[in-house]
């Protein structure tokens, strides 16, 4: 059996407020394989979301470890967490986070860059906006996409740098029924045909059940779904 690509072990985390310490992950297992699809559900404020940062490495936890591949990425460096980030994982959020700046081609290549991939990347950029429908739009900026074209942009961008796994924070949780359901159809055809691994964040039971597995979230007790 191929080794994990990301494993999060006892892992927990909570917050100060006013009224004491929030338990918001407690005690969360999870073991994400190469090519998996994973959904997690829960309430709003469920501690979803921190268990993706977590994931990511864009968060440490109180207790517990998170692991990609054999390195606990406790004992990395923030600069060599990052390089290894780039390579490892792609991001896609539900407020898209485009720079509004940039046509949507610059948008794209703007991720490789960061993760450091420049060989053939326009053409790539290029070839990743057509796959996604949208080869008509690379010269526009997103203040002149609709939010499902935002998206689409938004998910050629996580996934130019090529990595082994995707998470997803609710992706369609800005677009109505019609376009998120079609964003999620080209989300999971484009996982499948690069083999990513995705973990999606959702409140939608019907994109939950299309996954190989589905986890909630109680209590900050991940648990597995139905």
């Amino acid at each position: 059996m191929s080794e994990p690509l990301i494993e999060a072990r006892e892992v927990s985390r909570q917050f100060e407020s006013v009224e004491g310490s929030i338990k918001v992950l407690q005690g969360v297992d999870l073991c994400i394989n190469p090519g998996n699809t994973i959904s997690i559900q829960g309430e709003s404020g469920s501690g979803k979301s921190t268990l993706l940062n977590i994931l990511a490495g864009l968060d440490r936890p109180d207790g517990g470890s998170v692991v990609w591949g054999s390195s606990d990425i406790a004992n990395q460096s923030s600069s060599k967490l990052a390089r290894i980030r780039a390579s490892l994982i792609g991001m896609v959020f539900q407020s898209y986070y485009l720079v509004p700046e940039l046509r949507a081609l610059e948008n794209v290549m703007l991720g490789g860059r960061i993760s450091g991939m420049n060989t053939d990347l326009k053409e790539r950029s290029k070839a990743l906006l057509e796959k996604v429908g949208l080869g008509e739009r690379m010269a526009s900026l997103p203040a002149t996409l609709s939010g499902g074209e935002r998206q689409r942009v938004a998910i050629a961008r996580a996934l130019i740098s090529e990595p082994k796994v995707l998470l997803a924070d609710e992706p369609t949780g800005n677009l109505d029924e019609a376009t998120g359901d079609s964003v999620m159809g080209m989300l999971q055809a484009l996982c499948v045909d690069a083999n990513v691994a995705l973990v999606l964040v959702t409140h939608n039971t019907n994109y939950a059940a299309r996954m190989d597995s589905a986890w909630i979230l109680r209590q900050g007790v991940l648990e597995k779904g139905s």
